[in-house]
């Protein structure tokens, strides 16, 4: 069997896994499925389908940076089919992409270090395994952790710049800047510590430690860096703004940081069926019963093993940070970073999931292993793991209208959740996660995993104070009520947006309409005073009143303009900086691979694409 043998083998597997949805037109319903990333890809389509660059999210926490948030995977190219395919067959589409990616990049990574057939046993597991396919519904954890074996094959096999600094771009373009990070550290580690082929193993200088070797590493990483950086600019800069100002910058509570952390016990429990954690961020913690003993042999034989060890220090770097509060040092260090990189400590399980079937592939080849084995393995494995993981890839129709609710609820006014409803409750009246974005409701709260801090501030003091709640425009109030939710109107909120004058009279705009880049609002003002919008103000945003730039102002944390008396014609348009430099750095990265010899350079690919993959 040939390495394209594999890769068919792991591409009609991925297919099986994903036929019934597929073949019957539905979506994956399993936790954020269902509440959090179908509304956010399918409001994200919608924009891009009508020509319109999502920068801003009107309807969540009074206005949001979209574009900013890489979950929303606006420049990543293989979102994109959502805008040529129906949603949902494209939504399982570009699942399916990633796990044949994770298991077709697999087989390469595990290839530089075991024979195929152990790389082959490898790629079948971490595809099927319960952290990898507990993460479809967190999904922009999976398409990053998809491209991270291909990032590490690339650092082992010497892959030119710009295509190990193209796959650390995609990584972060796909959604998770944590996971991109890591894959990017581990890129360096690798490159340094592991002579590749491109070096010349062997030669006088590629030897570790020799001035020549280290001096080409260090201008190869640069390159990679810069390299990666400017490709993913167009969202990398936006986004480092937006967390410059939010919550992640050293206002997230220790408890919310440390939330779903893993004791070393739970790790144990991995090769147990049915187990259970201490977490659940990773619902299924299960690998199997064979890659756990594999892993047992491969970890005993790395004691002497210099292949297995980065591997080991990998799971321990793992065991370590996802113990967060049950080990109190590392919790402190955590929560008390400037920046808090790491929310929910179970984060990194499938991180230690790769270096535990890495351990399995070197685990694999130390034993006596005829031929027919692999099939023996793949097979068990197979029949283990898809019945543990078969929950998670329930599936139904995908419905626009999912909220049980009149259109009018959160149409003209925001809404507001109060007390913390039972895990019984139902998510789609709890309008949780991003369903107010399938028929565009106002809500005054974002499922984002950054909100401003200024923000923060004002809607937990509106929680307490009826006056702030009625400022910040929240006409509807979600409350539970034994098995269910109450929606109460508040008809004291002010509008989307008024005009005010000295005296504190509100008129009601004659024309309000949000789009995700503009604000535009036409009023008659009986007197001079202020137009307010109950938008956040944030760096980028302008306003314009008949066609003239004018001097904003500020509402609190919501955005103003003065006026005159008269009719008035008023536009406030978002034009971020930091977009605008990274959509240079973009296309500049882009014209230098464009121009680049290496660019698909067949000499290079034929040396080092791979070492011959035949099972023998």
């Amino acid at each position: 069997m040939t390495r394209r043998a594999a890769f068919t083998f792991i591409v009609l597997l991925a297919l099986a896994m994903f036929a019934r949805p597929l073949v019957r037109g539905e979506v994956f319903t399993f936790r954020d499925h269902s509440d959090y990333f179908q509304p956010l890809r399918y409001f994200t389509a919608v924009e891009l389908r009508n020509f319109r660059l999502p920068l801003w999210n009107p309807y969540n926490a009074s206005g949001e940076p979209w574009l900013a948030n890489p979950q929303t995977a606006v420049f990543y190219p293989p979102f994109w089919i959502f805008l040529i395919v129906p949603f949902a067959q494209a939504y399982m589409l570009f699942l399916l992409a990633h796990i044949i990616l994770l298991g077709c990049g697999a087989f390469l990574l595990f290839s530089r270090f075991g024979s195929a057939r152990a790389a082959f046993i490898g790629a079948i597991a971490l595809m099927l395994c319960g952290p990898t396919v507990s993460m479809l519904d967190i999904q922009n954890n999976l398409t990053t952790f998809a491209w991270i074996p291909l990032v590490l094959w690339c650092a082992m096999s010497g892959a030119p710049a710009i295509a190990s600094g193209s796959a650390i771009a995609m990584s972060f373009l796909a959604g998770e800047p944590f996971f991109a990070a890591a894959g990017a550290l581990m890129f360096v580690i690798v490159s340094f510590v592991i002579p590749s082929r491109a070096d010349g193993e062997g030669s006088q200088s590629s030897r570790r430690g020799s001035f020549p070797f280290a001096a080409l590493r260090v201008k190869t990483t640069i390159d990679v860096a810069l390299t990666a950086f400017c490709l993913a600019g167009v969202t990398l800069a936006p986004f480092l703004a937006m967390v410059a100002g939010s919550d992640r910058a050293g206002a997230v509570p220790a408890e919310e940081v440390l939330r779903d952390s893993m004791p070393l016990a739970d790790w144990l429990r991995m090769g147990v069926p049915g187990a259970a954690t201490h977490q659940h961020f990773i619902p299924i913690i299960y690998i199997g019963i064979v890659p756990a003993l594999l892993a047992l042999i491969g970890i005993v034989s790395s004691v002497r093993n210099r292949a297995g060890r980065p591997w080991l220090l990998l799971l321990a770097v793992c065991v370590l940070l996802s113990a967060g509060s049950f080990l109190p040092l590392i919790g402190q260090m955590l929560a008390k970073l400037p920046l808090t990189v790491l929310r929910y400590p179970s984060r990194v399980i499938p991180l230690g999931t790769l270096a535990i079937v890495a351990l399995a592939v070197i685990g694999f080849d130390r034993i006596v292993r005829p031929r027919w084995l692999v099939f023996v393995a793949v097979a068990l494995i197979v029949a283990d793991l898809v019945p543990r993981v078969a929950p998670l890839l329930h599936s139904e129709p995908f419905n626009v209208q999912s909220v049980p609710y009149s259109p009018n609820v959160g149409r003209d006014g925001k809404i507001l959740r109060v007390s913390q409803p039972q895990r019984t409750f139902d998510r789609r009246a709890w309008i949780s996660g991003y369903l107010n974005l399938l028929e565009r409701r106002f809500d005054a709260w974002t499922a984002a995993p950054a909100v401003s801090r200024s923000y923060l501030k004002m809607y937990e003091t509106a929680l307490r104070r009826r006056d702030v709640l009625d400022a910040m425009s929240i006409a509807y109030v979600l409350s539970p009520s034994g098995r269910g939710v109450v929606v109460r109107r508040n008809t004291t909120a002010l509008p989307l947006a008024f005009f005010r004058d000295s005296g504190g009279r509100i008129i009601r705009p004659s024309s309000l309409a949000f789009t995700t880049n503009a604000v535009f609002v036409v009023i008659d003002a009986p007197s001079d005073g202020v137009v307010v919008v109950t938008q956040q103000e944030a760096p980028g945003w302008s306003v314009e009143i008949d066609g003239k730039a004018a001097a904003p102002q500020r509402e609190g944390v919501f955005r103003a303009v003065r006026v005159n008396r008269g009719h008035h014609q008023i536009v406030w348009r978002d034009r971020p900086r930091a977009f605008m430099i990274g959509s240079a750095l973009t296309i500049l990265a882009i014209a230098r691979m464009l121009l680049s010899k290496n660019f698909v350079k067949r000499k290079w690919h034929k040396k080092f694409f791979s070492r011959d993959s035949k099972f023998s």
